[in-house]
């Protein structure tokens, strides 16, 4: 059996005695990418800063390609971290920012400038080389940023949030150009995020991070259908929770103006606003009695705070599945 590319064993991190994440582990194979999401101060980028060495662990182990750099420093470590903000330096030229890692090992300006060119090539930015940050667009620095941090060839990539502070247009191309670049390139990324959307399309696995933990790491399709948990499911937001043990996917429920009959499930709820995603009628409808906001396609014409019923089949509901990690 091939050894994981990246381990991390047993790792927690605590700050004055309080724990930010506890008892973590997760592997990753060459070239995987994998999307951490979770809500803001659940320790995502804490992660983050322990794996780059701006933060130590305060247990456990961390190993890339069977090498532990647990007690490495930052700049020794074979790993790149790219911001949420690109963070370029400004009296620098773009062919100098790129270039800038890589004075650290000691190679030769010619090679390093011919190096730097390369990667502005990849990224798409050739003709860019002489400008400086201020003359580039938001999505061209991050572009910059990204190639700079490919420049010392990491054997691992980090990405806090690089595509928060984008238009929605250009966040959107920015995920697939850097998915497709990181896969072209083979290289292994974790990348953070606390949109559900993002992770999804950005990730090779999913990782729901909440309260210092993972509630579940597995494939995208697998985490989104089959919920380890209440809490991932409620994420998501595409479930119903009937209760701590039990859920109704979305696409499950039905819509209806009178009390359906020979159902499983009915319930009374309020619609409280209306969608429109790629050509479908979406509904957000308060049930109280779960206390709970559901949002449901359907092809009936409904009003602000209109009552309606909200049924299901008894087939549709599902348990949770209650597996936490995926095993390296």
């Amino acid at each position: 059996m091939t050894p994981s590319f990246i381990t991390v064993e047993h790792t927690s991190k605590s700050f004055n005695k309080e724990a930010i994440f506890s008892n973590l582990s997760f592997t990753l194979n060459k070239g995987d990418i994998l999307s951490i999401v979770g809500p803001s101060g659940s320790g995502k980028t804490t992660l983050l800063r322990c794996l780059a060495g701006l933060e130590s662990f305060s247990t456990g182990k961390f190993l890339i390609n069977g090498k532990n750099v647990t007690a490495l420093e930052a700049n020794k470590r074979p790993v790149s971290l790219v911001f949420q903000h690109p963070l370029l330096f400004p009296h620098m030229t773009i062919q100098e920012n790129v270039a800038y890692g890589l004075a650290f090992q000691r190679r030769k300006k010619k090679e390093r400038l011919r190096h730097a060119q390369e990667l502005i090539n990849q990224v798409g930015l050739t003709g860019y080389e002489k400008s400086f940050p201020y003359e580039l667009s938001g999505g061209q620095q991050q572009r910059v940023s990204l190639a700079r941090s490919l420049a010392i060839s990491p054997n691992l990539l980090l990405l806090d949030e690089p595509f928060s502070s984008l238009d929605v247009r250009l966040r959107n191309e920015m995920r697939t150009w850097v998915r497709q670049l990181l896969k072209d390139q083979e290289i292994t990324a974790i990348f953070v995020t606390h949109d559900k959307e993002e992770a999804m399309q950005m990730g090779d696995y999913v990782g729901v991070f909440e309260n210092g933990q993972f509630q579940q790491i597995g494939e995208p399709e697998h985490v989104y259908h089959s919920p380890a948990n209440a809490f991932v499911a409620d994420f998501f937001g595409d479930h119903l929770l009937v209760d701590q043990e039990t859920f109704i996917p979305v696409q499950s429920l039905f819509l209806s103006r009178s009390k359906p009959k020979q159902v499983g499930s009915v319930w009374e709820g309020i619609m409280k606003n209306k969608l429109h995603v790629h050509g479908h009628s979406l509904y957000q409808v308060f049930i109280e009695d779960l206390n709970q906001h559901v949002t449901v396609s359907s092809s009936i014409n409904l009003t602000i705070d209109e009552p309606i019923y909200v049924s299901a089949h008894p087939d549709s509901v599902q348990t949770f599945t209650n597996q936490q990690q995926r095993n390296g």
